[in-house]
């Protein structure tokens, strides 16, 4: 290794040592001063954020998507508890009306089919009509009764009523066919409604989670005590959903039962859509906290088109700066959520959190193509630069090499012709003095020039005794540093009568005195000047 050092170190000292073309000098140099900026404005870039601004700019897209989709949502939650504890305070008015007639409990209604039915025909039109206004999928009203306490179910089984959209289509969402779910099947025939192909005559209430609870725990006011469950399974079918649960209270407090409006997964698909953007396909989620996890599977999912999303995934939450990642281990989402209050009082301790999410594969497609579109720019701008560096390259070194070609070839500029390099100009008139004094030597003076020499001899003449002395001791050779111990005087005299020789012979400093001492020198009248 350290034998390969010495070999580049001997060829580094090699090349120094060789001669290289002005025009290549020059271009190595402007390429590296371009190099150098090239590289200061990629670490200025770097420093201020510009290639990190992806994470920053797709934070502010997701949040402001975050927070219209929690108003959004709040909305949309609001308007259904509104109507529910709405629809509450109806049912509840309309059963105590029918039991002080009766003059009974509501625990009397158990096997009692004809008070039941009875009492689901006063429900049917306030349930129906909850269904046709308020934007959710179905509705229902549950009796603290059963028809038959003798079954082995009984303890869980409860009459009521519950009414359902079928045929839910993304093409067709708002005309969808109201089928009876729950409930007597004598009101389906009276009503024209075909029953759900998974009816059944009662609730199984202990499919609903914290319903008994809610059922047998008295409240003034059912504002205090409604809640939405986690996403269950609707007994004997395909389907899964949420149910706001709002208690029936009578004036005495005494619980009735509950009712309520229902979310399935497929209405809140097509409730919210999957947006496509820049960044990929953003998901709406609507689901539980716990312990760091975003349960998917208790939750509503809205559209995961564009995504391999199930929708019983759950997420573990790393918090990040700018997003948070959602991971399951196999699958991988980056996106933001925020808690959400969407009931009166959590039976449960648990947690809401509207969630956006989006695919970091697509996030990372898209960072890609922008680094792709940075690098090629990149590029592009340093071609530019370097081309622009040839460009000044030759530009500078042409009228240089022209010159050059010039002077070699002895060819004397023109007065007035400049090569725009204030050094080369000095050059090529020296050169041009050199070749007219050969001329000169030649004996070929031109026009003018004797006049000119008359006058300078004519000035000597000017000159003291002093000053001649000195102006001898240049024609003899001597430089001025040797004038002092010749002349047997101080420097500072020197430097005066230097002054005043150029000032009395009209010229500007001793190299143009010397150039006249060898011009009249080769012309054969240096002895003019004695």
């Amino acid at each position: 290794m350290l034998n390969k050092m010495k070999e580049l170190w001997a060829l580094g000292a090699f090349a120094k040592k060789q001669s290289v073309r002005m025009q290549r000098k020059l271009m190595l140099y402007w390429m590296s001063i371009i190099l150098v900026i090239f590289t200061a404005v990629l670490f200025l870039l770097a420093i201020t954020g510009t290639f990190s601004r992806d994470d920053e700019q797709f934070h502010e897209v997701m949040a402001l998507h975050l927070k219209n989709t929690q108003d959004n949502l709040e909305s949309h939650l609001d308007h259904l508890t509104a109507q529910s504890l709405n629809l509450s305070k109806e049912l509840s008015r309309e059963i105590e009306g029918v039991l002080a007639r009766e003059g009974i409990l509501i625990q009397e209604l158990n096997d009692d089919p004809e008070r039941l039915l009875q009492l689901q025909e006063i429900m049917y039109p306030l349930v129906s009509a909850t269904l046709q206004t308020a934007n959710c999928n179905g509705a229902y009203a549950i009796l603290n009764a059963t028809i038959n306490t003798g079954l082995d179910e009984a303890e869980y089984s409860r009459s009521g009523i519950y009414l359902r959209y079928s045929n839910l289509s993304a093409s067709s969402p708002v005309t969808p066919t109201v089928v009876y779910f729950r409930g007597i099947p004598n009101i389906a025939s009276e009503k024209n409604l075909e029953l759900h192909n998974r009816w059944s005559l009662e609730f199984d209430i202990n499919q609903i989670p914290n319903c008994r609870a809610l059922m047998n725990t008295p409240t003034e006011r059912p504002a205090e005590r409604y809640f939405w469950s986690r996403r269950i399974n609707l007994k004997d079918t395909w389907e899964s959903a949420m149910l706001l649960c709002v208690p029936l209270v009578g004036s005495n407090e005494e619980i009735y039962g509950i009712c309520g409006v229902e979310l399935s997964s497929l209405y809140f698909q097509f409730s919210y859509p999957t947006e496509e953007g820049e960044f990929g396909s953003a998901i709406t989620v609507l689901a539980p906290i716990k312990d760091n996890r975003l349960l998917l599977s208790e939750g509503l999912v809205g559209s995961i088109n564009g995504t391999y999303l199930q929708g019983q995934e759950s997420f573990t939450i790393h918090q990040g700066h700018y997003y948070n990642e959602y991971n399951t281990g196999s699958e991988r989402y980056i996106g933001l959520h925020r808690t959400i209050s969407i009931s009166k009082k959590e039976t449960d301790g648990t947690t809401w959190a509207v969630a956006v999410l989006i695919p970091q594969e697509s996030y990372a497609a898209y960072t890609a193509g922008v680094q792709q579109i940075w690098i090629i720019a990149a590029i592009i701008l340093l071609f530019i630069l370097l081309a622009f560096s040839f460009f000044l390259t030759r530009r500078f070194v042409r009228p240089i090499t022209e010159s050059l070609k010039r002077l070699q070839q002895e060819e004397l500029m023109e007065p007035g012709m400049s090569s725009g390099i204030s050094e080369l100009d000095e050059l090529a008139d020296f050169l041009n003095t050199r070749v007219k004094n050969q001329r000169l030597e030649q004996g070929n003076l031109p026009p003018n020039i004797t006049e000119l020499f008359d006058q300078f001899i004519d000035r000597k003449n000017l000159l003291t005794v002093a000053e001649r002395n000195i102006l001898r001791y240049y024609i003899d050779g001597y430089e001025i540093a040797d004038i002092p111990e010749l002349a047997f005087i101080s420097m500072s005299t020197v430097r005066k009568h230097n002054r005043n020789i150029y000032e009395k012979l009209g010229v500007a400093s001793r190299d143009e005195l010397m150039l006249y001492i060898d011009l009249l020198r080769r012309c054969g009248r240096i002895h003019e000047l004695f």
